[in-house]
């Protein structure tokens, strides 16, 4: 530091003695901006440390001592100043494009890392330990997944750099029509998403994945997000888990394989009139909404027996006892497959 400021005062004195900036104060100006970036040292920090400089030789300048006019100080002050304040912006330049070359390049090796964590091939644990240190996270983090849009992503890392970081660090995988969003949460749960990580994704469908509980479990993540993603209708908005898609993921993922659960239901219904069928129907997708024989009474303005009644005629005509969760879940994506719940 000590040197910095000698070689700084020197150069801007001879400046001073030259009437304009020289190559030297130039260079130094593009070491030091270069330097403290390097460093991490506050871009602020580093102008304010800059612009005392006027300070300083504006109070030798004016110390009595050397016997200098006064008329001659205050024709000289502006160009005192304006060769501090040029310094200071060529500092400013050069430390900023060495910042910028600093986050490319880190950004290049989170990409080279986070290419190693997606890739076709499991990691071992030897590399989740490389891409966690290339990173900065432990490998035993609980980490929150994101999918967006591949141009709502483009928004989203704008709004990244150009806000205050809502927490720790936060990582991009662009995965062809999706991008991901990967960050370190302390909620292992993760019930919401903290607001100002919600404001990230305002205006725009985002799907959140269930917290991964590792680096390890990263990848599983992922592939819920792009999952959930993938299910939402056109034109959504706002935040989508798990929770509120599973019925549909559910569905769609067993339509991948060929298997319609609607077969286990609706093929039996045919037995029955087209108004019976309704009414079950109707009955049937409103208890598995309220899990109660009495609110479904309730919503559909008929007797309790009624309600029971139809649950039975359903369970005659399929087999399936919509009281019992595992019998319950079935019927529910059935119901989902053919559009009959919303």
């Amino acid at each position: 530091m000590r040197r910095a400021s000698v070689e700084s005062f020197t150069a801007i004195l001879d400046s001073l003695r030259s009437d304009g900036t020289t190559s030297v104060l130039t260079a130094i100006a593009e070491s030091l901006g270069t330097r403290r970036a390097r460093q991490a040292v506050p871009l602020d920090s580093r102008l304010r440390a800059v612009r005392l400089d006027f300070t300083v030789l504006w109070d030798h300048l004016a110390d009595p001592a050397p016997g200098v006019d006064p008329a001659l100080l205050v024709r000289g002050a502006r160009r005192v100043w304006t060769t501090v304040d040029e310094f200071a912006a060529r500092v400013q330049e050069h430390y900023l494009a060495e910042q910028l070359a600093i986050e490319q390049a880190d950004a290049d090796l989170q990409r080279q890392y986070l290419s190693q964590l997606f890739g076709t091939r499991r990691p071992t644990e030897a590399a989740l330990e490389r891409i966690a240190g290339a990173l900065r996270v432990s490998t035993s983090d609980n980490f929150c997944v994101a999918a967006v849009s591949r141009d709502d992503g483009v928004v989203v890392r704008r709004r990244i750099r150009g806000a205050a970081r809502p927490g720790g660090p936060f990582f991009d995988y662009d995965m062809g029509h999706h991008t991901l969003f990967l960050w370190a949460t302390a909620d292992p749960a993760l019930g919401r998403l903290p607001q100002g990580v919600k404001d990230l994704f305002a205006g725009m469908a985002v799907a959140v994945a269930p917290v991964a509980r590792g680096l390890a479990r990263v990848r599983d993540a992922a592939k819920a997000a792009r999952e959930i993603m993938i299910d939402l209708p056109m034109d959504s908005s706002g935040v989508a888990t798990l929770s509120d898609r599973w019925r549909s993921v559910t569905r769609h993922l067993l339509a991948g394989v060929g298997c319609d659960l609607g077969q286990i239901v609706f093929p039996y219904l045919e037995k029955c009139t087209e108004l019976e069928r309704r009414k079950i129907l109707e009955t049937v997708s409103t208890y598995l909404d309220t899990g109660s024989l009495a609110d479904t009474a309730r919503v559909l303005n008929v007797h309790r027996n009624t309600v029971l009644n139809r649950l039975n005629a359903f369970e005659k005509y399929t087999g399936l006892d919509v009281q019992r969760p595992y019998d319950a879940a079935a019927v529910i994506i059935a119901l989902e497959w053919q559009g009959a719940r919303p």
